[in-house]
């Protein structure tokens, strides 16, 4: 049977509750999102913007951070161009932001937003095999990254560092 929340009941609790039944084992909960990750370990995070009626669901990928910013801003056009689902651009640390909004004005289909956020996790995985031919995506070679990379958050936004 197709679970449907209504507006009211959109809590993140109850989609921490559904993501867990789906199979999807959340890597932490807080007041303020549900951090995910996907089978590879790429960390993103679920939040509710309560005042439009959106889930965003977002990440950051760090990038090299001796590559100049117009190899950071063509990345991010090239994915917008070719990659569909999310927006891709840069934060203030010059790393690239991957976002997507699933709205539920109207109410969710809770299929629909697991569905999104496997979705999601695959996508991530796929931009780091398909797009990172020239190491532009820096897992902790540059100085920068390798001090966050076992922190819970390496981002002014508080996103989950890879």
């Amino acid at each position: 049977m197709t679970k449907i929340f209504a507006e009211s009941e959109v809590t993140l609790a109850g989609l921490e509750a559904h993501i867990r039944d789906s199979g999807l084992v959340p890597h932490k909960v807080q007041a303020d999102g549900i951090w995910v990750r996907s089978q590879q370990g790429l960390g993103f995070r679920v939040s509710i913007i309560e005042g439009r009626k959106f889930i965003r669901i977002g990440t950051y990928l760090p990038l090299n951070r001796l590559a100049s910013i117009e190899q950071k801003w063509e990345l991010a056009r090239q994915l917008n161009q070719e990659v569909f689902l999310p927006v891709f651009g840069l934060d203030d640390d010059a790393d690239l932001t991957v976002c997507y909004v699933l709205p539920y004005a109207h109410g969710l289909i809770v299929e629909n937003l697991i569905s999104v956020l496997n979705r999601f996790a695959s996508l991530l995985e796929y931009i780091v095999q398909s797009y990172n031919g020239d190491g532009l995506i820096d897992f902790g070679t540059s100085a920068t990254a390798s001090n966050t990379a076992g922190s819970e958050t390496g981002s002014a936004s508080g996103e989950l560092l890879h």
